[in-house]
């Protein structure tokens, strides 16, 4: 899978950013352990944040601490910021106010939150926590679990040390159930240690899993691999769970997936050791067959270059009509939406065309938030059809970084998709979009509007190895006019998009063994080719004026 979902930018430069809770955490008593009032199995990780995992508005707790020029003493700790009759010590454990820095607190237990009234119902809180409005969402809620005849199984890791780099990726193979063949109805996370966790993804396995590693967790790259490619589980920071739609469930067991990889996303920007972490998901399925087999689309832009200090950068991805076109021989239904960026996103909107024009909107996210992302459910399922495209739309807020911002795996990186649960299950689907205009269409087909890139691709796989030593050959010869007939080494977005699959010298030979056999006439009147200094006829006496790098790209661009 290209995304496969993916420069670490100096800590500093992300004071505003969901880190900042981790350095302000050792600033007060119990920082770590301040409970959740929505969810008492997990922690409140940004106690001063509105937000759970500590970026944007303070709440009251905040606001006094920040007044308080973000230092713990009796000031601080005798108010009650959030009016609920306990001091903000009370609550913290530290009754007494004689807690420091490097300290243990007098009291570990117990805790409350400073800056959440509670309890969170009560007549006395309900006009406190007025921006408290998401609480009941933290918890998993599906009805279809309850149904007779659903069983679960929990895919977990063991405990695992957490490397104490900023992004780690890891993955673990398990074995589904397989007696009997079964749909997964229902996906609910299991997380051991929330401090570290940025997303979970399930893959089912289509493929030979021989050569994955068995019984042990092992470092891997955003995808599953080429063995297991279909998304078929999604879980990210704020994400309750997913409740998938009755028209269709993951199919697992004899003629479904009988393995899955789990691939975890540890985020550790403080680089703290002596981490461990055992998280998985819980899935829940029946043998009661739903009509419809489903996957997960992703649909996004794979090439982001965001400068700094710029508050409104717009990127978009699109699977294309073009892609549709070749890649779906039915309709499909979108049961459910979720916008993806990281910590610069600041707006977006997700659309679907038909026919060139607007058929409606999917999404639209007017304040995104990286930490309380919203999943979409669509009880009428929206139809895309062959033809029809999917276009997602990014604005980012790159005020707070004084370095460029490039799409990437970590955290402080960058992404934009769209996750989109549908059905029926098309094989190749698991990722349409673009690397910046170069149209990637699952995992085996990439288009242009501009060429005919699946020919270029085609005529040039064995070119590297005919053209090595000889350029004279007819073999050769052949192989380098049929790629310039495409006229794809003439767009940059392609060139470099070839370059990035073929590696650096891939041009040079093109280049060179296109200088010793002239071009069919076809190729020099290509349009275009005309409209630079030189004719067809004229490169080589061109050759030597100019630098090696200027001239591969001259010549590819004559053609």
């Amino acid at each position: 899978m290209t995304v496969t979902l993916f420069a670490a930018v100096v800590i500093s430069t992300l004071t505003s950013s969901v880190y900042s809770y981790q350095r302000f955490q050792q600033q007060i008593p119990n920082g770590e352990n301040v409970p959740n009032p929505c969810n008492r199995s997990t922690t409140w990780m940004g106690v001063g944040h509105q937000n759970l995992m500590g970026r944007g508005p303070q709440n009251p707790f905040g606001i006094d601490f920040a007044a308080n020029n973000f230092t713990w003493n009796g000031t601080v700790c005798q108010k009650d910021s959030d009016g609920d009759g306990y001091s903000n010590g009370q609550e913290l454990g530290d009754p007494n106010c004689t807690w420091s820095v490097g300290q243990s607190p007098s009291r570990t237990m117990n805790l409350t939150h400073p800056g959440i009234c509670e309890p969170v119902g009560s007549s006395r809180c309900a006009y406190k926590n007025t921006w408290l409005t998401n609480c009941n969402n933290t918890k998993f809620d599906c009805p279809a679990i309850n149904d007779s005849g659903v069983k679960n199984d929990t895919l977990a890791f063991p405990p695992t040390s957490v490397p104490t780099d900023e992004t780690t990726y890891i993955c673990h193979l398990f074995r589904l159930p397989n007696d009997s063949d079964a749909d997964i109805i229902a996906i609910e996370p299991v997380i051991d240690n929330m401090e570290i966790m940025h997303h979970m993804l399930l893959y089912g396995c289509s493929g030979d899993v021989s050569r994955i590693t068995h019984n042990e967790s092992y470092l891997c790259g955003m995808g599953g691999g080429m063995e297991c490619n279909s998304l078929i589980g999604l879980w990210g920071v704020g994400v309750a769970g997913q409740c998938l739609n009755p028209q269709l469930g993951f199919r697992i067991g004899p003629t479904g997936y009988q393995y899955a990889v789990l691939q975890i996303h540890w985020n550790n920007p403080m680089h703290k050791p002596n981490l461990t972490d055992s998280s998985g998901m819980r899935i829940y399925y029946t043998t009661q067959l739903r009509k419809n087999r489903g996957e997960i689309m992703i649909v996004g832009q794979d090439s982001l270059e965001i400068p700094p200090g710029n508050n409104n950068v717009s990127f978009s991805g699109s699977c294309a009509a073009l892609c549709t076109k070749a890649v779906m021989n039915q309709s499909v239904y979108i049961t459910s939406s979720i916008l993806h960026m990281h910590l610069l996103g600041k707006s977006g909107i997700i659309r679907l065309y038909r026919n060139g024009q607007l058929l409606q909107v999917i999404d639209e996210v007017a304040s995104y938030d990286y930490n309380t992302p919203t999943m979409i459910e669509f009880k009428t399922p929206i139809e895309m059809k062959p033809g029809d495209a999917i276009k997602v739309d990014c604005t980012f807020d790159a005020t707070q970084r004084n370095t460029t911002t490039y799409w990437g795996e970590g955290t402080s990186d960058e992404m934009c998709y769209g996750f989109f649960a549908y059905y029926p299950q098309i094989r190749d689907l698991n990722f349409c979009g673009q690397w910046k205009s170069v149209d990637v269409c699952g995992t085996k087909t990439v288009m242009s509007e501009r060429c005919d890139l699946p020919a270029f691709l085609t005529n040039t796989r064995s070119l590297p190895t005919l053209c090595s030593t000889n350029c004279s050959n007819s073999k050769c010869a052949n192989a380098v006019n049929a790629a310039l007939m495409t006229g794809c080494q003439r767009d940059d977005d392609v060139r470099e998009f070839i370059q990035k699959r073929m590696g650096s010298g891939f041009f040079d030979v093109l280049a060179k063994c296109a200088l010793v056999q002239p071009p069919p006439s076809a190729v020099c009147t290509t349009p275009g080719a005309n409209q630079i200094p030189s004719h067809c006829s004229q490169i080589k006496s061109y050759a030597g004026s100019i630098p090696l790098m200027a001239f591969v790209i001259y010549i590819l661009r004559q053609f």
